[in-house]
């Protein structure tokens, strides 16, 4: 995602985050929804990948979406989280938890549970995977 700049303007210098969007293009999005293009004249354009960071310039603002202009090589996003072993482990003593307890005592393992892949989802997207 990109910086919250709602007085977005041409020539505004912004850092964002690349997505896979539909039909396996590289995007962005601004906080308010509008979904950020990159300029294919760009010398950066051909290496834009998901789960990237790139500064850019803003060449172009519309309603729905803003064109921009990678100034710089796009660099990975470093991802820190659990590793899947540890979440596995994790997930099995939940699971065994909530089958053991009944009524309101699994609430909180099944929320936990469900933070967890979700997590997990959002990972894999992060990484490019979905």
């Amino acid at each position: 995602m990109a910086e919250n700049l709602e007085a977005l303007g041409l020539g505004d210098r912004i850092t964002v985050h690349t997505i896979r969007g539909r039909g396996g293009t590289i995007i962005s999005r601004l906080q308010d929804g509008r979904i950020i293009l990159f300029d294919q004249n760009s010398q950066y354009f051909d290496v834009l990948a998901a789960g990237q960071i790139v500064e850019c310039h803003v060449v172009n603002v519309k309603e729905n979406y803003v064109i921009v202009s990678p100034i710089s090589e796009p660099k990975e996003i470093e991802i820190s989280y659990i590793p899947e072993l540890e979440v596995d482990e994790i997930v099995v003593a939940l699971e065994k938890l909530i089958e053991s307890v009944s009524g309101n005592a699994a609430v909180i393992p099944r929320a936990l549970l469900r933070v967890i892949r979700l997590e997990q989802l959002i990972i894999k997207i992060l990484k490019g995977e979905i």
